[in-house]
Parts: C-alpha cells; structure tokens; sequence
C-alpha cells in the first residue's frame, strides 16, 4: 500500500522540512495537503499542531489539539503500536506507512499511518499522516499486525527492524528493556555506535565485525554466523549480547540476546578447570598445556624457553608443627609472592603440594638464573606472618634451559633433577642446567 502523493509531498517538503520551518510555514504546508495530519513531539507523542482534515476525522477544533495526548486522539491500544515504530530515517524522509486499530470518536477505525521526521523552528518533530486504510482486507491485515507486533513485544531477546541502511524502523519492548536508549538517543545509527560501543578500538573492531559478518551472510544468502559483542546500555551496565542478523527483502531483521550471564558462568567454569582452588595458580593440566604451547612458539621463532621446578623446604614439619591449616596459608603466601616478581609472560603453577612449576622466557643463561635467584631471595628474606607466627621459609629451585630439539616432558625431567640436586646439597639453593 501506498499513501497518497499529498502526504509524500509534505512529508518532503522541498528543503524547508530538512533545514528547518516556522510555526507558520508548518501551518501553511500542512493546510495545504487534503490528508489528516498531526504533528507531534518526538518522544513523549504528545500533539503540538494539527491540519484542518485531522479536525474532521478527529472530531474536534483545531485549539483543542494542543498538548493532547495521542491516545485521546486514537485510543491506548494504536498509541501503543504507534511508540513501538521508531521511523528514525532522515529528516525529511518518510517511513514505511503501518496500519493501527484505531478509536477514533468512539468507533473502531483502521487507520493507514505514515511517520517523518520535520524540522520545526529548530526542533525535531514527528509528523504522523492518517488516512483510513482501503476497505478490502484491510481490518483483517490489521489484526494479523497487531497479533504480530504482540508476538514480536512477548519474545525474551531484542528484536528490531531496521531498513538496509540501518536506520530502525520497529524495536520490540524488549529491545528497549535490554539497551534502554531512546529513539531521541539513537535516532541514526552513527548514535548507536557511539553509545553502545564507547572504547574508540572496540568501537571499531565491533563495527567491522558487524559489517564483515553481514556481507559474508549476504554473499550465500544466509543468516549471520552468531557472534558476541560487548555493548554499553543506557543504565552504564556492559551486557554480551550475541548478534543474529538475516537480511529479507529490503530490511535488515537483527536479533539481540543477553548472554552475559551464560558468558559468565562459561569463564567462572573455565578458571576453576583451570586453577589450583587453594593457591590460584594454574593447576597441573593448564600448566602442562601452556608449557606446551610456550614451547612450540619459542621453536618457532628459535628462542630458548626455560622450566623451573620448585620445592619448599622442610614443608612437612610446617605441617607437622603448625598444622595443615598454617600450611596453607603458607602455600598461598609463597604463591603470591613468586607471582608478584614474574613477568605478565611468565607461567606459574602448583604440581602438588609444596612443588611447583616455572615457565620462563629469558634471553640466556644468565638472565635465567638471575630470575631463579630471585624467586629464591623473595621466598627467604622476609618472614611468613601466619595469625601469630612468624615463620623463616626457604626454597629450593631446579632449571633446564630447554634448546630447539629438546621436548617440554625432558626438559622438565632435567629440571626435576636439578632441583633434587639443589635439595640433597643442602637446599635454599639455585640449580640451572
């Protein structure tokens, strides 16, 4: 359906309506045009000006439009469907016409409505155009829109419609629940990068993904390979919501689903799989898995990679003395500290009980036994404050400077065996072949 050429013409009307028009001139071109038109505020849908045609079919002096609430004019159910069409295309540009249940003067009207945004005295306004909609059919394509938009309001993920521009046509009620910005906040979508994505990198990185993504589903006419993002709401809440897209005819349906908590629980799951629950160092698998992948890297680029193996001494008679309970805490002090003084590359893991494990990137064998010396130095210089005690604790460490051809499992081996040798000669002592 198409809505007279009257309408299209005032909902164009020549550059005034992009550059901007008096109250007057508003009046003057809206009296011009033989269609029912109403001009409203662009948020709250409240009535500013109306033409003499909205006077007829609404049934009521041209002053009695003035700051009346569209639901007057329409009734609560059509003033509901008319919120939920954003019509955010250009200034000047007239949006897809859409039928409403309309009552209007206390009988049942289908309504044919079209929306565009004008220019008036340096405002932006809504100009709504009203025409009854063609008889044939037309009650029952009515129905099956609303059913449709009410199916579109009940689905638990943001639904939009927007054109191949990009521009959003239709939002459902739980798009704007999930985002909470407004058609005034988001009224072109250059907004819409700037407030969801606010990180210049991310910004961009999100908006090649998007653009990537969809040329590649348009390509195979198909729908969008899934994907996350993280997107800033209204509330300064960061939500992941993952990204469907399929593109239909001339419009762009795009799907939006708040995964963030499934994120979450998904990272939540991963660090306890992946760490030691007492120390929160690696445990022994990651550890194995990132040496793994240390080593194949270093081979590549022909660096060396350096194991340590470490043991703290005489940590049965901790136990023994103090109880399991110091015990541990000491195993979380030592953690810590040898945590604080490696590099953000350096890899650090429990192997079990007072043994744990060193990956290190290091240029040679000096820098190597430098960092094992200070591991050493930082676990016997200052006393271990557990509740009341103040506990003297020493570390004995072995190391393998591992070449090209060597694997990860001899390499380890090797700095076993060091550390054994650092034990048996006396330990708090540094060991590196």
């Amino acid at each position: 359906m198409s809505m007279p050429d009257t309408a299209v013409q005032l909902s164009r009307l020549p550059g005034e309506a992009q550059s901007g028009k008096s109250r007057q001139e508003a009046d003057f071109w809206m009296n011009c045009v033989g269609a029912p038109l109403v001009l409203m505020e662009k948020q709250t849908l409240t009535v500013r000006y109306a033409n003499a045609n909205a006077a007829i079919l609404f049934g009521r002096g041209l002053e009695g439009f003035g700051d009346c609430p569209v639901e007057e004019l329409v009734g609560p159910e059509a003033t509901l469907m008319l919120g939920q069409i954003w019509s955010v295309a250009p200034v000047g540009v007239p949006g897809e016409p859409f039928l409403i249940r309309a009552h209007v003067q206390g009988q049942e009207r289908v309504l044919m409505v079209q929306v565009t945004k004008i220019a008036v005295e340096g405002e932006i306004l809504r100009l709504f155009t009203f025409l009854d909609a063609p008889p044939q059919g037309s009650v029952t394509l009515a129905g099956w829109q609303e059913n449709v938009i009410s199916l579109l309001n009940w689905l638990p993920f943001g639904f939009e419609i927007s054109g191949t521009d990009d521009q959003i046509q239709f939002a459902n009620s739980t798009f704007k629940e999930l985002f909470g910005y407004t058609q005034d906040e988001i009224s072109n979508i250059e907004d819409w990068w700037r407030l969801a994505y606010p990180d210049p990198e991310y910004r961009e990185f999100a908006r090649t993904q998007w653009y990537d993504s969809i040329t590649a589903a348009r390509a195979e006419n198909r729908e969008m390979t899934p994907f996350d993002l993280d997107v800033a709401t209204a509330r300064g809440e960061t939500r992941t919501i993952q990204f469907r897209h399929r593109t239909i005819g001339n419009f762009n349906v795009n799907m939006y689903i708040d995964v963030t908590r499934e994120r979450s629980y998904a990272k939540e799951l991963k660090v306890l799989a992946d760490t030691d629950p007492l120390t929160g160092a690696m445990n022994r698998r990651r550890f194995f898995e990132e040496a793994d992948r240390i080593h194949a890297e270093c081979r590549k680029n022909g660096t060396s990679v350096t194991f340590l193996m470490l043991d703290i001494d005489h940590f049965k008679t901790i136990n023994d003395r103090y109880g399991h309970g110091v015990g541990d805490q000491v195993l979380v002090a030592f953690t810590q500290r040898c945590r604080d003084i490696l590099q953000p590359e350096d890899r650090f893991g429990r192997m079990g009980g007072e043994e744990f494990a060193v990956v290190l990137k290091r240029p040679d064998y000096g820098s190597v036994h430098a960092a094992a010396e200070r591991l050493r130095e930082v676990v016997r210089t200052l006393p271990f404050v557990i509740d009341t005690d103040s506990l003297m604790v020493t570390v004995s460490v072995g190391g393998a400077v591992c070449d090209l051809t060597e694997s990860v499992g001899s390499a380890i081996s090797r700095a076993d065996n060091a550390l054994y040798d650092a034990k048996k000669t006396g330990r708090d002592r540094v060991i590196v072949r």
